[in-house]
């Protein structure tokens, strides 16, 4: 009884540390260079073939938007060479900005933010996004 309970606890202890895994992967919103960068994805998660939309939210260090920046998003997918993938991204209010794209195959990407502000400040945010 003693194995039994052992080795269904392993299995649990593994099932939760997968969970807790994914949850981090999952689009959030990310701290840098005095910035909060944050994107969700509709649907989410993202499927191939299918049109995705991508919400970014930019914000500074006092949790205000941030609008007028310049903001690119680019669609890695690390293990495979892909060909360039950037939706158009366009401001929709102060510090919201959209775009929509197309995951050309499942699995492990990045989604790379990257915000020029105004005055010329740069920051970089990237975005693990599991592909179904």
């Amino acid at each position: 009884m003693n194995r039994w309970m052992a080795g269904t606890a392993g299995i649990v202890v593994m099932f939760a540390a997968g969970a807790i895994a994914w949850a981090a992967a999952a689009p959030a919103t990310i701290q840098t260079e005095g910035l909060s960068i944050g994107l969700a994805t509709t649907p989410n998660p993202p499927a191939r073939h299918e049109g995705t939309a991508f919400e970014i939210s930019i914000r500074d260090a006092a949790g205000e938007p941030l609008a007028g920046a310049r903001v690119s998003l680019d669609l890695i997918m690390p293990a495979h060479p892909m060909p360039e993938n950037r939706p158009r991204v366009q401001e929709r209010s102060a510090g919201r900005y959209a775009a929509a794209g197309t995951f050309g195959m499942g699995g492990e990407w990045f989604a790379v933010v990257e915000v020029v502000l105004a005055d010329g400040r740069r920051a970089r945010a990237e975005f693990p996004l599991r592909v179904r």
